[in-house]
C-alpha cells in the first residue's frame, strides 16, 4: 500500500512516495517554505496559511503523477504554531511561527513581558498541565497575546490548530481536527484533553476546540487533477521522526541534527525536570529539546570560514572540522555551546585559549567534547537510573560524526544503534501507514516488524 507523504517543515516541505509493504521512499521532492510575511513587528514571524496550503498541494499532484495507485496522503509537520480556522478550513489569522516571539513583548499595563504576566496568572500549574511545554512559542502564549491586544474577542467561536492540522483539512475543505502528537504544549497532559478551566480562569474568549483524535483518522478526502485521496490526520513531527528512527522501550534516543533532543517512551506523566509529550499507542515521551548541535557548529564554523573564498556551509568545512577535532585528541580550551536559549544556559564562549591552542583542532575538539558532556549530563537528567539499555543515534550530524558517537557512548557505557536512514519521519510515515493498512495493529507491532525486515535484508546483503 502506498502513500503520498509530506513533511511539513520550518524552511523547507519534503514530499516522497511511500510503501507500507516494501518500506521503500521514493520521488523525494523537496520545496522551500513560502517566505514569511512582511513584519508589522520585529517580533512577529507569520506565514500566510494558505500560501503553505498551496505548495503542499503543488507537492501532493507532482507525487501522485508517480504513484496512481496510491491509496492516502500522510502528513507530519512543526509543531508549536498556531492558525485560527473556521469549521470549513479557511484561516482567519496568518499561520503564527512557533518561531514567533510577541510574547516576549511588552504587556498592555506597561509592566513586564506578555509571557511573564501569563506565568503570573497560571502559577506553576502551567508547567504541570502542560508537561513542561510552556514558553512564548505555543499556543496559549499567542492566545493570550492576542487577546491582551484587543484582537481574540472577535474570533471568538474560531477553531485553534497547528500548522499540520490546517493545512489537513484544507486539503480536503473538511473541519479542523487535532492529533494527539501534535497537541504537544496545549494538551493537559494529566487528563488527555484540553485545559478548558485553565483557559476559562485566563479569562479567554470561548474557542470551538477541535476533536482529538489519532493518526488513523480520516480528515477529509483532497482532490488532485488524477486522484481523490483520503487524508490522514497529521502528526507533530518529533514523534514520526522517532517512530522512523524505531525507537521502542528501553532506549535512550540521541537525535544530533541542526537541533538535537534526547527521548524516552514512558507511560508516566509525572512532571519532572523534562518535557512530557503524547506519543502513539497512548505512550509519552520524556524529552530534553532545543540542545546546542548543528546550529551551534554552524556558527563557530561560520566564524572559521569568515575569509572570503570559504563556504561555511559546504561539506569540506564540516569534513575538515570532524578531522580537525579527531587529530586532536586532548585539549585544555573549553566551552560554553549556548549560544542561543535552549536547554543549556548561556552564553556562550571559549576559555583557555592560549597561542598554541588558538587552532581549528583544539576549538572543534573543545566543542565536541562539550557536546558529549552535554548528553551525559541531559540524558541522566532525563532518566536518573540510567535505565535505558541502548542508545539509539539519529540526525545527519549523529550520522556522519563518528568520533561525536564515540564520545557519547564513552561517557553513557551502552551499547548503541544508528538509525537505519536519514529520512527519519519519511520511514516514521511508513510505520504509521502500515497501521493505517491494517498490516499492523500498533506502532509498536509496526516497529518490531521493520526491525525484522531490515535485520533481513542487512543479513541477505
Amino acid at each position: 500500500m502506498k502513500f503520498l507523504a509530506v513533511d511539513v517543515g520550518t524552511s523547507f516541505f519534503k514530499g516522497a512516495v511511500v510503501c507500507a509493504e516494501s518500506y521503500s521512499i521514493r520521488n523525494v521532492i523537496r520545496r522551500p517554505s513560502p517566505e514569511p510575511l512582511a513584519k508589522p513587528d520585529p517580533l512577529h514571524h507569520e506565514h500566510d496559511a494558505n500560501a503553505i496550503v498551496e505548495v503542499v498541494r503543488a507537492i501532493l499532484e507532482e507525487l501522485s503523477e508517480h504513484a496512481p495507485e496510491c491509496e492516502g496522503i500522510l502528513l507530519t509537520g512543526q509543531m508549536g504554531g498556531l492558525v485560527l480556522s473556521t469549521s470549513d478550513a479557511q484561516p482567519l489569522t496568518p499561520y503564527i511561527s512557533w518561531l514567533d516571539r510577541r510574547a516576549t513583548g511588552p504587556h498592555s499595563s506597561g509592566s513586564g513581558s506578555m509571557f511573564q504576566h501569563l506565568s503570573d496568572r497560571t502559577g506553576d500549574n502551567a508547567g504541570t498541565v502542560f508537561g513542561n511545554e510552556f514558553r512564548p512559542g505555543l499556543p496559549l502564549s499567542f492566545l493570550w497575546t492576542l487577546h491582551d491586544q484587543g484582537q481574540l474577542t472577535p474570533l471568538a467561536g474560531s477553531i485553534p490548530v497547528t500548522l499540520p492540522d490546517f493545512v489537513a483539512a484544507a486539503l480536503c475543505g473538511g473541519e479542523p481536527v487535532m492529533e494527539w502528537t501534535g497537541a504537544t504544549g496545549t494538551l493537559d497532559i494529566r487528563k488527555s484533553q484540553f485545559p478548558v478551566s485553565l483557559l476559562d480562569e485566563l479569562g479567554l474568549p470561548a474557542l470551538e476546540w477541535p476533536q482529538l483524535v489519532d493518526f488513523r483518522y480520516v480528515v477529509g478526502h483532497c482532490r488532485l487533477t488524477n486522484l481523490t485521496l483520503p487524508v490522514y490526520a497529521a502528526t507533530g513531527d518529533h514523534q514520526c521522526a522517532l517512530a522512523g528512527t524505531l525507537l521502542s522501550r528501553g532506549e535512550l534516543s540521541i537525535n544530533i541534527s541542526t537541533g538535537s533532543q534526547v527521548s524516552m517512551l514512558t507511560d508516566d506523566t509525572t512532571p519532572g525536570d523534562f518535557q512530557i509529550r503524547p506519543f502513539f499507542d497512548g505512550q509519552y515521551l520524556k524529552t530534553i529539546t532545543n540542545i546546542p548541535a548543528g546550529r551551534a557548529l554552524t556558527a563557530i564554523i561560520r566564524l572559521l570560514t569568515e575569509m572570503p573564498g570559504y563556504d561555511s556551509g559546504s561539506l569540506d568545512a564540516w569534513k575538515y572540522f570532524f578531522n580537525a577535532a579527531a587529530r586532536t585528541p586532548k585539549t585544555d580550551v573549553q566551552c560554553n555551546l549556548g549560544f542561543f536559549p535552549g536547554a543549556v544556559e548561556g552564553p556562550g564562549e571559549f576559555t583557555n585559549l592560549q597561542e598554541d591552542t588558538l587552532t581549528v583542532g583544539h576549538v572543534a575538539r573543545a566543542s565536541v567534547e562539550q557536546m558529549a558532556d552535554y548528553y551525559q549530563q541531559l540524558s541522566t537528567r532525563l532518566d536518573a537510573g540510567r535505565s535505558w539499555h541502548q542508545l539509539a543515534f539519529s540526525g545527519g550530524i549523529a550520522q556522519q560524526a563518528a568520533l561525536l558517537r564515540d564520545l557519547i557512548v564513552e561517557r553513557l557505557q551502552a551499547p548503541w544503534r544508528l538509525a537505519a536512514t536519514t529520512e527519519d519521519s519519511m520511514f516514521g510515515m511508513i510505520i504509521l501507514g502500515r497501521v493505517i493498512a491494517g498490516l499492523n495493529e500498533t506502532v509498536a507491532d509496526a516497529t518490531a516488524d521493520a526491525e525484522q525486515y531490515l535485520m533481513q535484508e542487512g543479513t541477505e546483503s
